[in-house]
């Protein structure tokens, strides 16, 4: 059985053929040049459905089966095929099957006749004579049939003789009651399973003009008849394009209306169900009644290409039917798995391909028959990172093996192809699939695990794969880390600057006391000047010494300032060359990662200033570098100081010598006039170190808050980027599933970190509402009580210090660990308002698989293994089921599953059957130990006992009744879901 399931193809439901018993304006010169336009038109098309339409009558449908069967032999007059090889399996691949259209008894006007069209499957032809044409009558008690119509034509024109005229007669005039075909479909239990009743939509023959069936309900609700209502009851479907007919009949019409609750939706659904008898689809046919219409107008149908395929647009009639121009479900050649193949040289696999569809696909089969082997080797050959294919202890290995010799193919939509044994480095064809093992789901669902790290980065995770957002939390990450380096740098800084007031402080202390050298200074000064007086020196003489003395003491102390300044400047300068050294080895590494050559090029233009910083720099060094006996190389401002602070000082010595003419009181007046000098620089330095230490205390009190500042703004990155991906979950609203951002703090890790360093015997921590026991990482989190709070754990370990730690600790490296980076982005999932972590295990599991499928940014196939672990059945009949519906739109859905629920009423496009030989009490002649078969579930054949093959004994449809349990009911409830 080669095929891939259910699949999309155009079918025209309605169509004439020449020689149609009314309005026939088709212009072929004859019946055979009619077929011949005909099928060519159905090949351009691509037609691959056609219902043989015309009045009271299948003769034309025989006509149409007939040159069907006959269609290699048809010949050119030059004695060639009129169709080539590929064009007759074209043709005689088309499903061909009688449409008969009855008028029906009017009601309340010409003009709103309603006409029905009775679809029959073509292994029923043979008892439509009896069951049908023979067994209804109209008013007259004339039989339906070609006997019938003609008598009923001479009982209307008794003077016309020839039959063909007296048949259309016939027709012309023959109206049934629908009550007849209503009893018919109610005693005839045969005729119902093998006919498609569906209402007209034209109400001239052949006419385009539509009659909308909703405005007929709208607008005569109060006056609307037996007869029209007994006529939509026994549809199952309507010919409309009308856009309000499609919603009304789907019962969806107010689906797209704001403020309408589910519930009022349901009710609505329940009403129409209720006033029309079921659901129904919407379908049209080109009507056609000349060449030029022919095939103008189609619907896809999503089904087999027989009646039983056909026949799904009543269980299915939004699901499986669709009126527009392009295919439906449209997914990407490269995003979907095309079919697979086993190539075992030792028969343990079935070596046929097995084709697969492009929407859902389910493997069903018995115990250890080989469902999840088929699954697994797909996800090995194509995930891009296989470790999740590898058991979780050692030695790690695959869990399942078969061998050097086995190989394991899967090829793509897109005619790619791909092996199981390519090396793990070698790119996948179809990295972007998803593979969900068996219980994985549900391990994530457990308790203990449902507020775990391995669930969040699953979150975060699907959050981030699209590459927009995926960006963004990089540059989050960018920028924390950042933050983080900052802080730390800002936390040295502060030790360094509190040691450097520590050294001060001791500095200062070994550079005397003020008063003392006050006093000493005073006492200096007073005998200088007794000296100079002595001397015989006047006043005016002696303030001229003064001034000159004066501004020689203040000289020294300059000079001293400026050797000072030097040594700053030059510590400054290595360490500034240090770090625009990192900043252009950064820079290059960032430029060199530039994918966009016009962004390349800009950025190194405008980052340009590092080196031109660092350049400047070097310069600067250069500048003011010293040769080997410590003195300047180059002009410079120290060396330009030193050179006029030194000229003056030889010009004062100079003008300070005439003063003094004798020498003993000259060495006197000199010496005590050091030691003023040398008091006064004393002085001098002390004072800088007052100033030193207040400018360090500043600076102190200013780092503090910087690295405060620094960590506030490390939260508030959390903040910002939970912001930035809100609009990304904003994809799972429609699925009823919300996931809301929040900054958290990791108390625990907090705590323990604290622990560590601290002094078990004193344990100051626990003074500290912040270390609480109860404290969790999902626990509540204040920012501005926390900040308070953490400011008083800082006082107490660098300030007062009364913090008590362990022996193996610093001060500096407590503080870091205080403020490092605890925060975490917390996503709470919520689904029907309750909480992930409220939810049980089961339904936490479906919610879990949501958030796969849901936030995928990729349409790639999934791979699922039983999803229905640990769900309920309601669960999986309400929420898994609806969801495998809507998401199979989407992407591709590949999945192993026991139940019926999900094969059935998920409408699986594809039921793939395993088997394992040996594992059950049935007996089969396959020559494989694994095998497997494939189809749609409207695959039906009943149990064949001369078929040995247990695949091929039956159709799909019976092996998902035989396989699994509830299979029957399953069918059952889905016939009867939208009212039939």
């Amino acid at each position: 059985m080669k095929n891939r399931g259910s699949e999309w193809r155009k079918w025209d439901l309605h169509v004439h053929t020449k020689g149609t018993n009314k309005n026939d304006q088709f212009s072929s010169d004859s019946t055979e040049s009619f077929f011949e336009f005909f099928f060519r038109k159905a090949i351009e098309k691509n037609i691959k459905a056609i219902g043989i339409t015309d009045y009271f009558s299948i003769d034309n449908y025989h006509k149409t089966i007939n040159y069907v069967s006959l269609v290699e032999s048809k010949l050119k007059a030059d004695g060639s095929n009129i169709f080539n090889d590929s064009e007759i399996n074209f043709i005689k691949n088309i499903f061909i099957f009688p449409n008969v259209e009855l008028r029906m008894m009017p009601s309340t006007g010409v003009g709103k006749l309603i006409n029905i069209h009775c679809m029959f499957n073509p292994e029923y032809v043979s008892q439509l004579e009896n069951d049908f044409f023979g067994s209804i009558e109209n008013q007259d008690r004339f039989k339906m049939n070609r006997q019938g119509l003609i008598d009923y034509g001479k009982s209307l024109k008794p003077n016309l003789i020839d039959e063909n005229t007296l048949y259309k007669e016939g027709i012309n005039n023959f109206v049934i009651n629908p009550i007849d075909i209503k009893n018919l479909i109610d005693k005839n239990s045969n005729f119902k399973k093998n006919s498609i009743i569906v209402v007209s939509n034209s109400n001239n023959d052949g006419n385009s003009g539509l009659q909308k069936h909703y405005d007929l309900f709208e607008n005569e609700a109060g006056s609307l008849d037996g007869v029209r209502r007994t006529i939509y009851n026994i549809s199952d479907a309507i010919f409309s394009t009308n856009q309000k007919d499609i919603q009304y009949f789907l019962g969806k019409r107010l689906d797209d209306k704001e403020g309408v609750t589910e519930q009022e939706k349901t009710r609505e659904r329940e009403q129409v169900v209720l006033e029309r008898g079921s659901l129904k689809s919407c379908l049209v046919g080109s009507d056609a009644h000349k060449e030029d219409d022919l095939f103008t107008r189609f619907t896809w149908i999503k089904s087999d290409l027989n009646f039983q395929g056909l026949k799904q647009i009543i269980y299915e009639p939004e699901q499986r039917v669709k009126i527009q121009v392009e295919e439906p479900d449209f997914k990407e050649d490269k995003l979907v798995i095309d079919e697979v193949k086993f190539i075992s040289s030792d028969n343990t696999f079935s070596s046929e391909p097995i084709k697969f569809n492009r929407n859902l696909n389910v493997i069903i089969g018995g115990k250890s028959s080989g469902k999840s082997i088929l699954l697994y080797n797909i996800a090995k050959t194509l995930l891009a990172d296989r470790k999740i294919l590898k058991n979780e202890n050692p030695p790690f290995n695959y869990r399942y093996e078969f061998g050097n010799e086995f190989d394991f193919q899967v090829k793509i939509l897109s005619g790619n192809t791909q092996s199981i044994n390519r090396n793990d480095n070698d790119p996948s064809i179809l990295s972007e699939i998803k593979y969900i093992p068996q219980n994985y789901l549900s391990k994530l669902a457990e308790p203990e695990n449902k507020k775990g790290n391995d669930l969040l980065k699953l979150v975060r995770g699907l959050l981030l794969e699209d590459e927009e957002y995926k960006n963004k939390y990089q540059e989050f990450l960018n920028k924390v880390k950042s933050n983080d380096i900052n802080r730390e740098s800002l936390i040295n800084n502060y030790f360094e600057i509190q040691n450097k007031i520590v050294e001060l402080k001791k500095d200062l202390i070994s550079k005397g006391n003020e008063d003392v050298l006050d006093t000493s200074i005073k006492t200096n000064e007073a005998k200088i000047k007794k000296l100079k007086e002595d001397i015989g020196l006047t006043e005016a003489q002696i303030f001229e010494y003064n001034t000159y003395n004066n501004e020689l003491e203040q000289i020294e102390i300059e000079i001293r300032k400026i050797r000072s300044d030097y040594s700053k400047i030059n510590s400054f300068h290595t360490d500034a060359k240090n770090i625009l050294n990192e900043l252009v080895q950064k820079k290059a590494m960032v430029l060199n990662s530039l994918e966009d050559e016009s962004i390349k090029k800009y950025f190194e233009t405008d980052m340009n200033i590092i080196n031109q910083s660092l350049a400047s720099i070097e310069s600067s060094m250069e500048e003011v570098k010293l040769d080997s006996e410590r003195k300047f190389i180059s002009d410079n401002i120290f060396k330009q100081n030193f050179s006029d602070k030194s000229k003056r000082k030889q010009a004062l010595d100079k003008l300070l010598q005439p003063f003094v003419k004798n020498q003993e009181i000259k060495k006197q007046i000199t010496d005590i006039e050091k030691l003023v000098i040398d008091d006064k620089q004393k002085l001098s330095v002390i004072n800088q170190f007052k100033k030193d230490i207040k400018s360090n205390e500043d600076a102190l009190e200013y780092e503090k808050e910087k690295i405060f500042t620094t960590y506030i703004e490390n939260f508030n990155e959390y903040k910002n980027i939970i912001s930035e991906l809100e609009e990304r979950t904003k994809l799972l609203e429609n699925d009823n599933l919300k996931i809301i951002g929040i900054p958290k703090f990791n108390f625990p890790k907090f705590k323990n970190k604290i622990i560590e360093i601290s002094d078990g015997r004193v344990a100051s921590y626990k003074i500290y509402p912040i270390f609480d026991e109860d404290k969790t990482a999902s626990s509540d989190f204040d920012l501005d009580v926390f900040i308070v709070e953490l400011k008083k754990v800082f006082n107490s370990m660098v300030e007062t210090k009364d913090y008590s730690f362990n022996s193996k600790n610093d001060i500096k490296n407590a503080i870091k660990i205080l403020l490092d980076d605890y925060f975490f982005d917390y996503w709470e999932v919520i689904y029907d308002n309750d909480t992930l972590s409220k939810m049980s295990t089961g339904k936490a599991s479906f919610v879990i698989l949501m958030l796969i499928v849901g936030l995928s940014k990729s349409k790639a196939p999934i791979l699922i293994d039983q999803p229905e672990d640990n769900l309920d059945n309601r669960s999986i009949t309400k929420d898994l089921v609806e969801y495998l519906r809507n998401k199979k739109l989407e992407r591709q859905i590949i999945l192993v599953t026991h139940n019926p629920n999900v094969v059935v009423n998920s409408d699986a496009e594809n039921v793939i059957v395993s088997n394992q030989k040996g594992q059950n009490d049935k007996v089969t002649t396959s020559p494989f130990q694994f095998d497997y078969i494939n189809g749609s579930i409207e695959n039906t054949k009943p149990f064949d006992k001369l078929e040995t093959d247990l695949l091929k004994s039956m159709g799909i449809r019976e092996h998902i009744a035989d396989i699994v349990e509830g299979g029957k009911e399953a069918f059952r409830k889905r016939e009867k879901k939208y009212g039939f």
